[in-house]
């Protein structure tokens, strides 16, 4: 691929409990209470919809669904010597391996989020054998949490994988070199991207749809995110129908091998009817 390539691959994995589809919605039609809750005038509520069907976006009950794409491109020479210059037992011969910088958008779908809310979860990412982690970001505590309370309606990540949000009119006029690309958040969901070589990423998602989260090193080709609510414990829960997260690394791998990456979701949900449950999946990406 060319310094100004940016090649885009998505895909999704279902999260899964240990409670089967099929029980989850005998679960929830056992229960007609739901359709006689009233509203402060005393008119009763239309009855809840049905369950989600396992072919729609997402399962039923409390299962969920992760859309995950990869956008990757060649990391500029002089971002490589920022890093390489603070690394010095890092440096490897001129030529030898290839730089990526690797940016990945997470969307979170609940099966039923009428019923269903996150609590929190975590993402294990992990390369082959061979590369290396670089560089990360958001790595200070609060990052995406300001992001979160400025508002704005896109994201913006740097070269240097720094990431802001932006608002109407605060773009930068288009550039002949702009690479415009589509990546998945739903089914039959996307949203629009670009790629300039000089300022790097944009990508139109909205600070308001945002998870919280903050990654860790585990080692040199794998790492830890933890991702929540944004402001756990205080009262605002997510709605489950957007939840989003944009994760960035710088990779070192070995010569014409672009990077692979294996992504193990793990979240816990809370149901009206069943509780807290742990739902689960990984994707090859």
């Amino acid at each position: 691929m060319g310094d100004n390539e940016v090649f885009v691959e998505s895909g999704e994995a279902e999260l899964l409990s240990e409670i089967e589809i099929s029980s989850a919605i005998q679960m929830k039609d056992a229960y007609p209470s739901q359709s006689g809750e009233t509203i402060d005038d005393g008119r009763s509520l239309p009855p809840s919809p049905p369950a989600v069907s396992p072919k729609g976006d997402g399962s039923a009950g409390p299962n969920a669904r992760v859309y995950l794409s990869k956008m990757l491109t060649r990391t500029p020479p002089e971002e490589i010597e920022k890093i390489l210059r603070k690394k010095p037992d890092r440096r490897a011969e001129p030529g030898t391996p290839d730089f990526y910088t690797l940016v990945l958008s997470v969307s979170l779908r609940l099966g039923d989020p009428a019923t269903t809310r996150f609590l929190n979860g975590s993402i294990d990412l992990a390369l082959p054998r061979g590369m290396k982690i670089l560089a990360y970001s958001p790595k200070a505590k609060g990052t995406i949490f300001a992001i979160i309370e400025n508002g704005g309606e896109s994201l913006s990540l740097s070269q240097g994988l720094e990431i802001s949000s932006s608002v109407k009119g605060t773009n930068i006029q288009p550039d002949p070199a702009e690479r415009r690309f589509r990546i998945a958040v739903g089914l039959k969901e996307t949203i629009t991207g670009t790629y300039r070589e000089k300022s790097g990423y944009s990508l139109a998602i909205p600070s308001g749809v945002l998870l919280d989260y903050q990654g860790m090193l585990k080692n040199e080709h794998d790492m830890f995110w933890e991702i929540f609510p944004p402001m756990p414990g205080q009262g605002i829960e997510s709605s489950g129908k957007e939840m989003q997260a944009v994760i960035s690394l710088i990779v070192q791998a070995p010569k014409n091998t672009p990077p692979k990456i294996t992504a193990r979701i793990v979240s816990r949900v809370k149901g009206n009817l069943w509780g807290v449950i742990t739902v689960k999946g990984s994707i090859v990406i």
